[in-house]
């Protein structure tokens, strides 16, 4: 179920094993008020199947699974195929790149040591909501990777954010977010 991302949670797994318990009329040690195994079960279902473990899910869009399947991802492959074939396209000319957007002040912060019975433990943040600056890295398939390029939020370029850049990299500034209409390809065509 969960490749074809309906998978079951463990509440929906103890309720399916009492109703299948019931639909075989197999004696089961369910609850009968709740309809759902108990959970002394559920640990020992997992148990007995170690290839199955409980993980945080994933939201996906519908639109994303339902063009995501056999037939497209065939049809993508074969006009790759014909379009190497055709312009001679080598491994070095073949460009992977995926961008990560990076928030500059974080959500979660580390544990802090404090006296045993404080109900509370401060810890002075910004008062910001927080940038995203998005990163991004390209490599070929023969592995030659090309410099990284940040993209800031921003209207003026900066020396500053420059600096601890690998050699090559460089940033740049959008004051717009990054969406549908804004792509990473326009900020290199804009500022090269």
């Amino acid at each position: 179920m969960g490749i074809r991302l309906f998978g079951l949670t463990k509440k929906e797994l103890k309720r399916l094993a009492y109703q299948l318990a019931v639909q075989n009329d197999c004696r089961h040690p369910f609850n009968e008020q709740t309809e759902m195994a108990r959970q002394d079960w559920t640990q020992r279902f997992m148990r007995r199947h170690p290839e199955l473990s409980l993980m945080k899910s994933e939201a996906t869009s519908g639109a994303r699974a339902m063009g995501f399947n056999r037939v497209a991802v065939a049809q993508f492959f074969t006009l790759l195929n014909q379009v190497i074939v055709d312009k001679q396209i080598t491994g070095e000319r073949i460009y992977n790149c995926d961008e990560a957007g990076i928030t500059v002040i974080p959500k979660q912060h580390s544990r802090s040591i404090a006296n045993r019975g404080q109900r509370q433990v401060g810890l002075l943040t910004s008062a910001e909501r927080g940038n995203t600056v998005t990163a991004e890295v390209c490599c070929s398939a023969a592995e030659n990777f090309k410099p990284p390029m940040l993209i800031l939020f921003g209207k003026k370029n900066q020396q500053k954010f420059q600096l601890g850049l690998p050699p090559g990299g460089w940033a740049a500034v959008n004051d717009l977010w990054m969406d549908d209409r804004t792509s990473v390809f326009d900020m290199v065509w804009k500022v090269h």
